[in-house]
């Protein structure tokens, strides 16, 4: 930490999240991932600090973290596909980005873009948010299927047709999201759709 970061802190302290995320490296990411899912568990105090730190203040550091993580994960992706890749964000309605002011999504698929070591396409405005649905949290899960359905649409079928699409989340549940995200993409022509969230909860 910097002299200046330190005054600074001194004058107005760091929120709980955020030192908590301080404290936070690339391999303690991996230290934390779950075995099952090579995916972050949520409830882990440190994660849920990590999501919510980019999610609600677009965490500079929390987004390095998550792109260097975000970025390990696509290599298995790549493992298993030929061609370019397009690097899809899951849409946010338009009221909700106006009133928070960024998509989280967008801003992790930017911060893997830095890390990863992998030709891609990122097409950021593919799939638009139709509805403007609930928030997922808290749903149960027949709720959070019918809470997103037909909730969005591809905007370039062209451009995803015969296309391998991996598609970026911060968080997973019962997969609703991810699972509309590649219904509209199939339904543009996609070739093959993957998922890679940061988290699972």
């Amino acid at each position: 930490m910097s002299v200046l970061d330190f005054l600074f802190d001194l004058i107005l302290p760091p929120r709980k999240s955020d030192q908590l995320i301080r404290a936070l490296t690339p391999a303690d990411l991996h230290t934390l991932a779950l075995p099952t899912s090579g995916l972050l568990p949520y409830h882990d105090p440190r994660v849920t600090a990590l999501v919510w730190e980019i999610k609600y203040r677009a965490n500079k550091h929390g987004l390095a973290l998550a792109g260097q993580f975000l970025a390990d994960g696509l290599l298995a992706i790549v493992g298993e596909e030929l061609g370019t890749l397009l690097l899809v964000p899951v849409p946010m309605h338009k009221n909700r980005r106006k009133k928070r002011g960024y998509n989280q999504t967008e801003l992790l698929c930017e911060a893997l873009m830095s890390y990863a070591s992998v030709v891609m396409e990122y097409a950021p405005r593919a799939l638009e948010r139709v509805v403007e649905t609930a928030p997922q949290q808290g749903l149960e899960r027949t709720k959070r299927l019918n809470n997103v359905r037909d909730s969005m649409k591809a905007t370039d079928p062209a451009r995803i047709a015969g296309r391998v699409c991996v598609v970026v989340d911060d968080v997973t549940t019962t997969g609703a999201t991810l699972e509309e995200a590649r219904r509209a993409l199939s339904a543009a022509g996609a070739r093959r759709v993957h998922f890679l969230p940061l988290a699972q909860s």
